[in-house]
């Protein structure tokens, strides 16, 4: 069985419009809940959510790592417009499927 290992990554909050400690919350609760080990600002992982509270997407902007990953940046998730309720749903679902593509 693969080692589900994931970290969230934060920028350094200055101009938030989302809360992105309760995504973080929201996703490290579901996720552990599907078997996988969650981490905060890790690269010690398979896959990293970059959670950026505005569009500057700093989490991800400012990192010089090359390992697949989630990115939110305020309300889009992979640069794709989500509603605030369902970003903790669709981070949730690409981790998964990244997953889901490493097994197969």
């Amino acid at each position: 069985m693969l080692d589900r290992r994931v970290s969230i990554n934060f920028c350094g909050g200055c101009n938030p419009r989302i809360n992105r400690g309760n995504v973080a919350g929201e996703v490290k609760d579901l996720l552990t809940s599907y078997g996988y080990r969650i981490s905060f600002n890790s690269f010690d992982v398979n896959l990293v959510i970059y959670l950026s509270g505005c569009t500057s997407n700093c989490a991800q902007k400012y990192s010089k790592c090359d390992i697949p990953s989630v990115v939110v940046a305020a309300l889009t998730v992979d640069t794709e417009i989500c509603d605030e309720s369902m970003i903790v749903v669709e981070i949730v679902k690409r981790v998964r499927s990244f997953y889901e593509q490493l097994e197969r």
